[in-house]
């Protein structure tokens, strides 16, 4: 699934959203919850996406995120991936950091890596509903040390993160890039049915996150 070009999705450039389906986190508050449980969804051909982006060179969009779902449970990925650098485009990879391996091999063509990093590692089991976290560990050690450049980012939920939760999250984290603090927003289709009517998470709550992650990291902000 493609989305209408946006300046949001690619640091400083304007940029499509391409989606993959299927997700082996089950976060309560994903606000992508159709594309969760569909791993075999309906995909466009490659002739198909190269008729969809000489539409948007037209449109002056210069870079494609891919994102989820989960793209890195699919196989496919590096060949998508080389397939949108071939066209010239740059590359932005979201991802939840749990196949270092497929990261290990498409690393030297992505520009940009975006990984969530959901809360201190101990906790993933309980808030995410998955459990290998020294796959997490091999993934922000291998973004750390052979991307071109990227992100760490939280989604803050005020029921759950604690300045605590935040300090512990920033170990793992220790002297890298930058790392990124966004709201949880409520949603009527969000998984987790308590959390459709949750507060949306306070601006001076998120500063206060990306103050105590400065400890942490060289670049600490919210978005």
């Amino acid at each position: 699934m493609l989305r209408q070009p946006s300046l949001v999705d690619y640091p400083g450039h304007l940029g499509v959203l391409m989606f993959t389906s299927g997700c082996n986190f089950r976060c309560g508050f994903c606000h992508n919850v159709d594309l969760i449980g569909d791993w075999h969804a309906k995909t466009f051909s490659f002739a198909i996406l190269k008729q969809r982006l000489e539409h948007y060179r037209e449109e002056w969009v210069k870079a494609v995120t891919i994102s989820g779902g989960e793209p890195t449970i699919h196989e496919g990925l590096p060949d998508t991936i080389a397939f949108f650098k071939e066209e010239g485009f740059l590359v932005k990879l979201d991802t939840n950091g749990s196949h270092p391996e497929m990261l290990r091999d498409i690393l030297a063509m992505v520009d940009y890596v975006a990984m969530d990093v959901k809360c201190s590692l101990p906790r993933y089991p309980e808030f995410v509903h998955y459990g290998d976290i020294q796959k997490i560990r091999d993934s922000i050690a291998l973004i750390r040390q052979q991307a071109k450049d990227y992100e760490f980012r939280t989604t803050i939920l005020e029921s759950f993160h604690t300045l605590e939760e935040i300090r512990q999250a920033g170990q793992e984290l220790q002297g890298a890039k930058r790392w990124i603090f966004q709201p949880f927003v409520p949603h009527e289709n969000l998984p987790q049915e308590s959390l459709r009517t949750a507060s949306r998470t306070k601006p001076s709550f998120l500063q206060e996150c990306a103050d105590a992650a400065k400890a942490y990291v060289q670049e600490a902000r919210i978005r």
